[in-house]
């Protein structure tokens, strides 16, 4: 799982059918001293979390598998809100 914060949302007209009623979240990974400026996603999110939100992201066939259908093609999925973020003792995040 990775840590990332929603930084925009993408809308698509046509998708695959597994994709469907499925939102789909541009979201960026939070490095290891703690700002969010990693690597950008294209994710589904069946939680539906919103802009500025701080997201747990799965990745891979398992996690979209168990949200989108067997025959799905994503690969990225929220799997939680987070609420609060500790890092080293310290909290650095807290909704």
């Amino acid at each position: 799982m990775k840590v990332c914060k929603v930084i925009g949302k993408a809308n698509a007209s046509l998708k695959h059918q597994g994709l469907s009623g499925i939102k789909l979240l541009i979201v960026q990974e939070m490095l290891k001293e703690g700002s969010f400026t990693g690597k950008v996603h294209l994710c589904a999110d069946p939680m539906g979390a919103g802009n500025g939100e701080i997201v747990a992201v799965s990745m891979g066939s398992r996690a979209s598998a168990q949200y989108c259908g067997p025959d799905s093609v994503c690969d990225a999925i929220v799997v939680a809100i987070l609420d609060h973020l500790f890092l080293n003792e310290k909290e650095i995040y807290s909704k």
